[in-house]
């Protein structure tokens, strides 16, 4: 398993799009993307210190959850996840959640509110006592910014000349923050960077970032999340020359751009990642754990 190795560009219908997503080291329908890449290097890169498991909470449609499941898997540890402001039947009836329990991860609901904040302090509590690693939201940055932001910022070195809009979807800022260092770092000269905001402002992290490396650029922000009607948890469909794109992020990107004016011909959309389909086959539902033993 090669995570240095540059995913494809692609270029369908007019537009140049970047196959992040087709970083699938566990086979075609299982947790993949950029994020995966993240979580995968962030895991080598605590090997040998004595870490039991991996523990993480965010939101029951995020695929954080899984994709933490699915490493922790591959690396032999144990995982948890936590919830909060859910019920155990809500857990269970949701893909993401179901997902990450395919995956070996044990699910708790660990506090009557959802809040990051909250869940955050009780997987703390939980990392210190059992002695877990905990992976933040968007996946850690504090202490592991260098593996982190390279798992992105090489990824832009096979982006074709006469690029002149790129167009991501900035949810956590982390991937967003990565492309544009990369961007710096490989002196690949896209003219206008469009961030559509699926997640609360994170033009301040992203900012941050890139000036702690002396990469610090200008770039468009659009904020979708506070655009009137906007849900984060409700899916979206949209299909662009046989890619389905995933429908809490690309997709409402995608409905964006293709509403834009922005000229196709000289833009690249960045897909980070694609849902996970695993889960809709009945036939595999006793888990991965239990099928590869």
């Amino acid at each position: 398993m090669n995570n240095a190795a540059l995913t494809p560009i692609q270029r369908i219908n007019g537009l140049t799009l970047k196959r992040d997503d087709l970083y699938q080291p566990f086979g075609a329908g299982e947790v993949n993307g950029g994020k995966l890449r993240q979580c995968m290097m962030l895991a080598e890169s605590i090997q040998g210190q004595g870490y039991k498991g991996l523990i993480s909470c965010c939101s029951i449609h995020s695929p954080q959850a899984p994709i933490t499941a699915a490493v922790a898997q591959h690396f032999g540890m144990s995982c948890q996840i936590l919830y909060g402001g859910t019920s155990k039947d809500t857990v269970k009836a949701l893909p993401m959640p179901r997902l990450a329990a395919w995956y070996g991860a044990r699910i708790t609901i660990a506090a009557k509110s959802g809040r990051h904040a909250v869940l955050y302090a009780k997987a703390r509590e939980i990392a210190e006592r059992e002695g877990y690693f905990v992976v933040l939201y968007g996946i850690n940055l504090t202490g592991h910014a260098d593996v982190l932001l390279g798992a992105v910022s090489q990824q832009v070195q096979n982006i074709p000349d006469g690029i002149e809009n790129l167009i991501i979807t900035c949810g956590s800022g982390i991937t967003a923050a990565g492309i544009l260092l990369g961007l710096s770092i490989y002196s690949i000269p896209v003219k206008t960077i469009h961030l559509v905001a699926t997640a609360p402002d994170r033009r301040q992290l992203i900012h941050s970032i890139l000036s702690e490396h002396g990469a610090d650029r200008e770039f468009e922000y659009h904020d979708l999340f506070h655009t009137k009607g906007f849900s984060y948890e409700k899916p979206y469909s949209f299909t662009w020359g046989g890619i389905r794109l995933h429908p809490n992020y690309e997709a409402k990107t995608m409905a964006w751009f293709s509403r834009s004016g922005i000229d196709r011909e000289k833009t690249l959309f960045w897909i980070t990642g694609a849902e996970p389909t695993v889960f809709l086959a009945p036939e595999r539902g006793e888990g991965r754990a239990k099928k590869d033993t």
